[in-house]
């Protein structure tokens, strides 16, 4: 299984919150089945201290990466009006993490609810 991990879990696990989190998520880091992508680690980054930005983009930014080519952008911008057509309103780097989860064939681990009403417009969209 691959795993694109959201911003909500990564900032829990980087402060050492939840034990059982944490224990997870180093238990799929050792299987390698974890994904990064772009939002993700813009929005860890914006919420690290200056002098601990440069660890972790290291530590993260060597992860395995869920990239986004241009059928996938474009499938970003119809699921972003599909959701606006039906009058939901969500956050554009969530469109574009879900996006990326379903290019790179992988789940999406994440505390956001969020997620979960992105299925309206990508009901194929795997949560962990």
């Amino acid at each position: 299984m691959k795993l694109l991990v959201d911003t909500s879990i990564w900032v829990d696990y980087l402060r050492g919150g939840d034990a059982r989190l944490g224990d997870a998520l180093d238990g799929y880091l050792d299987q390698e089945s974890v994904l990064m992508c772009g939002p993700v680690i813009a929005e860890v980054l914006a919420g690290t201290a200056p002098e601990q930005r440069e660890e972790t983009w290291l530590a993260l930014g060597n992860l395995p990466w869920a990239e986004l080519d241009q059928l996938a952008w474009r499938r970003v911008g119809e699921a972003a009006y599909e959701l606006r057509r039906r009058g939901i309103s969500l956050p554009f780097t969530d469109v574009v993490i879900s996006v990326a989860a379903l290019n790179a064939d992988a789940d999406v681990w994440t505390r956001d609810a969020d997620f979960a009403r992105m299925r309206e417009a990508l009901p194929d969209l795997r949560l962990l």
